[in-house]
């Protein structure tokens, strides 16, 4: 049976641009070693190929090379981020003990920061709107002189909403002025300074995961300090994660080791899979605006398609990148309703690719104010770069009898 794939917030197909890179890679180091870090000839040779990927990736995104550093995928790019640019706070000001991440983060940032609790440090929620984005009215509630690190996703993974990471940066630069003023007891805290975390002691991340490929990514124009990414959700190599961090700003990361990736994330580099990754971030960036313009037709098709269908309802009215659309399925059960997908020949989710397998109503739409009952009843769909007409015109000729038999099952089960 053929396949239609609507789940590629989850893992993009590899690019033939990708696939093709790895090839070439792979043949120019046959027969010989492919560790960067050796100083022989064939060492050299695997070091040019990863430096000239680096480099590529930067051009990509709008970053230097000595900015990007090579990671095990983004969850470890995330984990990296949070926990070294925390660490690295606290300690140059013990005082700074506060992780602030949005309610909707992914797992990669929000179980993270749990466990940072274990060392001490408090947790601060942003709650978010009926739309799932975050209210920036809640950064009035902080005193920036306790935090250490902040971290807001730039898409969001189950609905695709963009948040506003520029406006919350802003925000909380402004108002750790004004603290650090009151904590100083009126006495002057220096200029505005230009808006990094060696003004504010605190550092920004986002997991900018869901956006690449769907947003134009320019980490140079960017007001964070620091973006995690994976290299598979752009249709590269699924072993290969990128954070993009300042040169200036600390991290102090606990992968000890060799000292590769400026002694961040120690580690023989997977040279072949940095070039595919290359390949796949050139590939995602140069064909934004296309890719925008088909993602928007193919959403306004299923949007149009799937609210027909009775207790179908769109998740979230918020702004958001149209490649990502998360509906609301009242009186169904996601696990049923993918289930009767699936047999269908139709890749689709519930949401994060994390949990599958599980249960469980979606976090995001319980931050949103659904039920618990309702929030069972989650449906993901997510177009990427192979994804055609006919893969949504199956899916809504599909949709409404698995609904059906998800709300049949559904019910048998509530008795």
């Amino acid at each position: 049976m053929e396949l239609s794939y609507l789940d590629n917030a989850a893992s993009e197909p590899l690019r033939p641009q990708a696939l093709a890179a790895m090839n070439e890679a792979a043949a120019s180091l046959a027969g010989i070693g492919a560790n960067p870090s050796s100083a022989h000839a064939a060492g050299r040779k695997a070091a040019a190929l990863l430096e000239t990927a680096r480099a590529r990736v930067a051009r990509a995104l709008g970053a230097e090379p000595a900015e990007v550093i090579f990671t095990g995928g983004g969850t470890d790019s995330c984990a990296l981020a949070l926990r070294g640019l925390a660490r690295a706070a606290r300690r140059q000001e013990s005082h700074r003990a506060q992780i602030v991440v949005s309610q909707v983060e992914h797992d990669a940032v929000g179980l993270n920061a749990r466990d940072l609790q274990d060392a001490g440090f408090q947790v601060q929620l942003l709650p978010v709107d009926s739309g799932g984005v975050v209210e920036l009215e809640a950064v009035a509630g902080l005193d920036t002189t306790k935090i250490a690190a902040v971290s807001v996703m730039s898409v969001c993974n189950e609905n695709g909403v963009v948040q506003p990471v520029s406006e919350l940066c802003h925000l909380l630069r402004e108002k750790a002025v004004a603290d650090t003023r009151a904590r100083q007891s009126g006495h002057a805290a220096g200029g505005k300074g230009s808006g990094n975390s060696s003004d504010s002691g605190f550092a920004i991340h986002t997991d900018a995961i869901a956006a690449a490929g769907r947003q134009e990514i320019n980490f140079a124009d960017s007001p964070v300090d620091a973006i995690s990414l994976a290299c598979h959700k752009v249709g590269g190599p699924a072993s290969l994660g990128v954070l993009l961090a300042r040169r200036e700003v600390k991290i102090a990361s606990d992968r000890r080791g060799g000292g590769q990736e400026r002694a961040l994330r120690a580690g023989t580099q997977d040279v072949i899979a940095a070039v595919g990754a290359a390949a796949a971030f050139a590939a995602a960036q140069q064909e934004l605006a296309e890719t925008t313009r088909r993602h928007q037709q193919l959403r306004e098709k299923l949007v149009q398609g799937a609210l027909k269908i009775t207790g179908v309802k769109l998740a979230s009215n918020a702004p958001a990148v149209p490649g990502i659309v998360q509906f609301a399925l009242a009186g169904a059960e996601a696990e049923g309703l993918l289930f009767s997908l699936d047999q269908a020949g139709i890749c689709a989710s519930a949401g994060s690719a994390c949990h599958t397998g599980v249960a469980r109503p979606s976090p995001v739409l319980l931050a949103q104010g659904y039920s618990e009952q309702d929030a069972l009843g989650s449906l993901r769909i997510s177009f990427g770069w192979s994804t055609r007409d006919e893969d949504v015109d199956r899916l809504l000729q599909a949709l409404p009898g698995a609904l059906n038999a998800s709300r049949k099952l559904a019910e048998r089960e509530r008795k």
